[in-house]
């Protein structure tokens, strides 16, 4: 097959539907990742309110429990795992 040289008229830039298609991925990603951090806060804020009455986990975090650090921790990580599993 011998060489044919790219006609400029048919697909000017192919290279472009791929930069289009990357910032479209990494929007959508960018978005999700924002969702997730709020989705997050807002869990451990019900979690604080609702589960742990008598605890006030920020404040207990902020004096160094150990406990509550892990606590909460735990919380991120599996709405991690669940927004990965849905996603």
């Amino acid at each position: 097959m011998a060489y044919k040289p790219r006609n400029e008229k048919e697909n000017p830039v192919p290279e472009l539907s791929l930069i289009r298609a990357s910032a479209l991925s990494l929007g959508v990603h960018l978005v999700f990742g924002i969702v997730a951090l709020f989705v997050g806060a807002i869990a451990i804020k019900l979690v604080d309110r609702w589960i742990l009455k008598r605890i006030d986990l920020e404040e207990e975090i902020a004096r160094g429990n150990l406990a509550a650090a892990v606590f909460a921790g735990s919380v991120w990580l599996a709405l991690a795992l669940i927004l990965i599993r849905s996603g």
